[in-house]
């Protein structure tokens, strides 16, 4: 469960604007930060890939915005939901952060993270992909209806559709050579699928 965040408090000064009073500065003069106050959430940690535990956790919520030491911005969450929550956790304080910038996102949302978070905590591999478009520089258009061949221990293809798009699924990790049927500017191009689970080319015909 996620509760929602606890109300953050202006800071102490003139009750009309928030501000506390000041003297007249001068050139030179150390200009005063106001501290950093962080909106905290407490989750229950239901699977955990990297660094935390499983149980009661706490996040400080934050952001690249602060306005009088307030983070804005930060990630909308509420009691029940469910997160995938990328946070990290800061060598100073030992607190653990997570900002908008970050991959943070609804569990509904995050089919796909979650489907690689869990296939590398297991010591798997995923099948990989290879995905693009193929165009042709002499009428400056993608085409559609070519064979596109993935080439390595074993051959894989796909035709690109209307827009020339290509998708070629399911496919082990290895070096593959990819080539359509149609005459290639440059010849076949390699795809190295050993490192990435995806690979994405513009395939140029002549």
């Amino acid at each position: 469960m996620v509760p929602a965040p606890p109300q953050v408090l202006p800071p102490p000064g003139n009750s009309s604007s928030g501000v506390a009073p000041q003297g007249r500065r001068r050139a030179g003069d150390r200009v005063l930060q106001p501290p950093m106050r962080y909106p905290v959430v407490r989750l229950q940690v239901l699977e955990a890939f990297s660094g935390a535990e499983l149980g009661d956790f706490a996040v400080r919520l934050t952001s690249d915005l602060f306005l009088n030491g307030e983070p804005r911005h930060v990630l909308d969450m509420h009691p029940g939901e469910v997160w995938l929550v990328e946070a990290y956790r800061n060598p100073t304080d030992e607190q653990w952060y997570a900002s908008r910038c970050q991959r943070s996102k609804r569990a509904s949302e995050a089919d796909g993270e979650l489907l690689v978070l869990r296939t590398w905590a297991a010591g798997k591999v995923l099948p990989a992909h290879f995905s693009g478009r193929v165009f042709d520089r002499s009428t400056s258009k993608y085409v559609p209806g070519v064979r596109v061949n993935l080439r390595g221990d074993k051959t894989f293809s796909a035709v690109s559709d209307n827009e020339g798009r290509f998708l070629i699924d399911n496919v082990p990790p290895g070096v593959y050579e990819a080539a359509t049927e149609l005459p290639m500017d440059a010849g076949p191009l390699q795809i190295d699928l050993t490192k990435s689970w995806c690979a994405e080319r513009t395939l140029f015909v002549k």
